[in-house]
């Protein structure tokens, strides 16, 4: 389990100048999913930088299964936490050779890898369905194809807890929905999922928990459907929420401006 009490942090050198995060509290349960979403600008990539590690607590804590982040060194977050960015520098090297990267936390340097690293790299490229893609140039594959290949070196990484920065983004639709489920199955396997996605209706539908962001602070968390009911969505992001009971049994939601005609409910990703 991750918690954070009371966290104020951002990105100016000097403490508590322009700080984006004010006096946050949430709880990420272990071995669920949790989602983020907000309005743009309101703190979900900075929460998640601190959640790694990579932005220290000006104020308040965040502890990873009751020790103090700070506690660990980066190699030891390194091996505890795997981190999506949202945005990537693209490397002059093959696909392979980006994930292997994910496996730096248990090599030295010079590197040299053991048969479980390789076996670790597979392992990601053929969950991901990339394993054809291997030995292509990182630059000459689309946009969808460098974000799974980047998801893969976060799997190789092969941490309890997977945070990941808007993973949906340049996936086409039916790569969406096979993200989603890998996603499920990898929760199943016992991982701690932690990702910001901005399609409201997926949020709502594949979170075990939501955590909603608004102006650096936290103003609600909890089940998705609860918080679909309160208004919550409604006040944050100056729609109209509509629940729709699909022929399935699932909830389908629907999203319009205030007093603007509702479309018609988007295809479930689950």
């Amino acid at each position: 389990m991750i918690d954070v009490c009371a966290l104020t942090t951002g990105y100016a050198k000097r403490r508590g100048k322009n700080a984006v995060l004010t006096s946050v509290s949430c709880t990420i349960p272990a071995r669920r999913m949790t989602v983020l979403v907000g309005p743009n600008g309101s703190g979900k990539s900075t929460l998640l930088r601190a959640i790694c590690g990579f932005l220290p607590a000006w104020t308040g804590t965040v502890t990873v299964d009751g020790r103090p982040l700070s506690a660990y060194t980066p190699v030891q977050r390194a091996q505890k936490i795997a981190f999506l960015a949202q945005r990537h520098i693209v490397p002059d090297c093959t696909v392979r050779r980006l994930v292997l990267h994910g496996r730096f936390p248990y090599t030295r340097f010079p590197r040299q890898y053991r048969a479980d690293d390789i076996a670790a790299v597979q392992d990601a490229l053929n969950l991901l369905g990339i394993a054809d893609l291997a030995e292509k140039n990182l630059r000459a594959l689309s946009g969808g194809q460098q974000q799974k290949a980047y998801l893969a070196m976060a799997l190789a990484q092969q941490t309890p807890v997977l945070v990941l920065d808007e993973p949906l983004t340049f996936l086409d639709i039916r790569q969406q929905i096979d993200l989603v489920q890998t996603l499920g199955r990898l929760k199943a396997q016992g991982k701690t999922i932690v990702l910001v996605v901005h399609d409201l209706h997926t949020a709502l539908t594949v979170a075990d928990k939501l955590i909603v962001l608004c102006a650096g602070n936290v103003v609600a968390q909890g089940n998705p459907a609860v918080i679909a009911g309160d208004g919550t969505i409604d006040r944050v992001f100056a729609v109209r929420t509509q629940k729709i009971d699909g022929a399935d049994g699932a909830l389908l939601y629907t999203f319009c401006a205030d007093g603007a005609v509702s479309p018609r409910p988007q295809t479930e990703l689950v």
